[in-house]
């Protein structure tokens, strides 16, 4: 069927950024999206337009850790509508962030399931459980301009210098020195290649030495617009973040794989992402593999 697309996971919400274009009709879409409210009066709201008039706004409930939720309706196929997501506060517009157009699609037939082998072990199934637990929001401010080495063998080298930030949360509270920066080097894919050294000075005084590598999706044509120095509004970034240090109070953030998930604002060069701790657990009961001796999901891992 032209057009049509397979059904999405009714068991999770969906990331709004990363809607696709098309989506199944006749099915509402639980979406979550990341705001950090800047004030406790802020409210957001997802503005629907389809094209020739405006639809009633859709509420967005706060989740927690800088998370709004909220539910996209079905749509028919063929029918097309954005929706733009509002930060008011006292019933005045503050910000809005970039729009996601979407289509009503026909959904595909599902594929019949594969049986499992014999012995009830799927080989193509997850096997672990595993978590992640919310440290802390950083937010870092880049010097401006970026130090732009041109292009060299494999692609364009960029240094982003910081100038100042923080990081706050339930497990991590402290200031960004500015003695760190990223030496990304942009692909000639369009994707940069994030290589960050990072000092933090918590509350307490502690030195910790934060090692980033990760990608910032700069679009198909990143590589070209970035020797031009254009670069798309607020680009994604994904990192793998981890840490070193000798205070004792702090050591247990030396066993962490961690990963952070936020967004570049290139106008005035300001960094936010939210970072995680990552914990694997526990084989899930129909991997038929055996259960370890091991702490609780995430033990311990308060100072």
């Amino acid at each position: 069927m032209a057009g049509a697309v397979p059904p999405l996971p009714r068991t999770e919400r969906l990331a709004f950024d990363d809607l696709p274009d098309a989506v199944p009709a006749g099915q509402p879409l639980p979406v979550w999206l990341a705001l950090a409210a800047a004030h406790p009066a802020d409210r957001l709201q997802i503005d629907c337009h389809d094209g020739v008039r405006a639809q009633p706004p859709l509420p967005a409930q706060p989740a927690g850790g800088g998370r709004w939720h909220a539910t996209l309706p079905p749509l028919a196929a063929g029918q097309r509508m954005s929706f733009t997501p509002t930060v008011q506060r006292s019933g005045l517009v503050i910000a809005q962030q970039p729009p996601r157009h979407l289509r009503g699609a026909a959904v595909t037939a599902p594929v019949p399931a594969v049986a499992p082998p014999q012995g009830g072990v799927d080989p193509a199934a997850r096997r672990y459980e595993w978590a992640s637990e919310f440290l802390g929001a950083f937010t870092v401010q880049l010097a401006k301009p970026p130090e732009s080495f041109g292009p060299g063998p494999d692609g364009l080298h960029i240094t982003f210098y910081i100038q100042s930030g923080e990081i706050r949360g339930p497990r991590l509270n402290a200031k960004i020195r500015g003695e760190g920066g990223d030496w990304m080097v942009v692909r000639r894919d369009g994707v940069g290649m994030a290589n960050v050294r990072i000092t933090y000075e918590t509350d307490d005084g502690a030195l910790l030495l934060s090692c980033y590598y990760g990608v910032f999706d700069l679009g198909p044509q990143g590589y070209e617009r970035a020797l031009r120095n254009d670069y798309d509004p607020v680009p994604p970034l994904v990192l793998a973040p981890q840490f070193n240090t000798a205070h004792p109070n702090w050591l247990w953030l030396n066993r962490l794989q961690c990963l952070a998930v936020g967004r570049v604002t290139m106008a005035d060069l300001l960094v936010r992402f939210d970072l995680y701790a990552i914990r694997a657990g526990q084989p899930l009961p129909h991997s038929g593999l055996p259960r370890v001796d091991a702490p609780p999901l995430f033990g311990d891992i308060h100072r």
